[in-house]
């Protein structure tokens, strides 16, 4: 873990004003928060000291979805379905540490 090396996480091409994947709400999250990517794909906040946030941006966005940190229609395209909306006060609120305990609890297999 010493020599891994994170990358930055860019924000989705696509607008918000579409549905966005759960990989894309990820990554608007990991964006704003300045979280980086490892090469396995995991999430990590912090550059010198690493805490691992999430496996994969995709369960990132998962769990945001279910923790009401975002919000979307729950079919692409059907009738009524807006933009995915995100809950920025929510998620801001919580420290790195009580997100990465709320993904580790919503994620075990």
């Amino acid at each position: 873990m010493a020599n891994m090396k994170l990358t930055a996480i860019d924000p989705p091409s696509r607008s918000f004003s579409r549905w966005l994947t759960e990989e894309e709400i990820g990554q608007v999250l990991a964006h704003k928060r300045g979280w980086r990517l490892a090469p396995d794909g995991a999430v990590y906040a912090g550059k010198l000291v690493k805490k691992r946030i999430a496996p994969s941006l995709a369960t990132l966005g998962s769990v945001a979805l279910v923790q009401r940190w975002a919000s979307r229609a729950a079919v692409p395209r059907s009738d009524g379905s807006g933009p995915t909306h995100m809950m920025w006060g929510i998620f801001d609120a919580r420290t790195d540490a009580e997100i990465a305990e709320q993904v580790a609890g919503n994620t075990t297999a």
